[in-house]
């Protein structure tokens, strides 16, 4: 694993260890919940930027690598539904795959079954986000592999989380701006909101696999950039 530094709430560093051709991240103990909203969007640009590499089928099944005791599965559950992960009995931190730490954060939500009609009609088969198998779309709400349901990026949840960025950026900037300066002589780009379309009502590879979450990311990084 790489480590990789990120910012806390409080904006102090954050050091996580993430396995980018495994899609795993390790977060030591109350790491996970430590994360800044900006470090979230920024682990979207790191995932993006990988998006090439070669993707291997992975199992949570392991050893913690503090005291080496076997982790456990386990369950949780946010706002955004029910997410897994493997944490460690003596509580030195959890192992939890990419898809798993989104749906945590409430960027996720499954497809209903409308939506995955009209996903098989563009794509038969999709790559399962969490654990790299193929999954037949047009057959399967659930990777048959490991469990985890056909689920996409949440367009609401990420454009809440930007604008709860932006309005951070906002104050920040009015905090600085002399006395006198009217609000409508700000940027025009600090309260901008950038949108997106979400994955399945666009067109998609057909002639390999494709993960729904990647390519949510990828446009959601195409739209801010707009």
């Amino acid at each position: 694993m790489a480590a990789t530094v990120f910012r806390t709430h409080v904006d102090t560093p954050l050091e996580v260890d993430i396995c980018w051709s495994c899609h795993l991240i390790w977060f030591d103990n109350l790491e996970s919940v430590s994360m800044s909203p900006q470090s979230v969007i920024d682990l979207f640009s790191r995932i993006h930027s990988h998006r090439h590499e070669p993707r291997r089928l992975v199992s949570l099944t392991g050893d913690c690598p503090v005291c080496r005791d076997k982790l456990v599965q386990s369950f949780d559950v946010s706002r955004g539904g029910k997410f897994q992960y493997r944490r460690c009995p003596n509580s030195h931190g959890r192992l939890i795959t990419f898809v798993q730490f989104l749906r945590e954060k409430q960027f996720i939500r499954a497809l209903s079954p409308a939506e995955r009609r009209t996903l098989s009609a563009q794509v038969k088969q999709i790559r399962c986000s969490s654990c790299g198998a193929g999954v037949d779309v047009e057959h399967d709400a659930a990777c048959s592999h490991c469990g985890a349901p056909v689920a996409v990026l949440d367009e609401l949840a990420v454009t809440k989380a930007l604008e709860a960025l932006e309005a951070r950026a906002v104050r920040r900037t009015s905090s600085t701006v002399e006395v006198g300066t009217k609000p409508t002589d700000r940027p025009a780009s600090a309260t901008a909101t950038p949108s997106y379309t979400p994955p399945y009502s666009e067109p998609l590879a057909t002639t390999e696999l494709v993960d729904l979450i990647l390519t949510g990311v990828a446009a959601i990084l195409a739209a801010t950039r707009d």
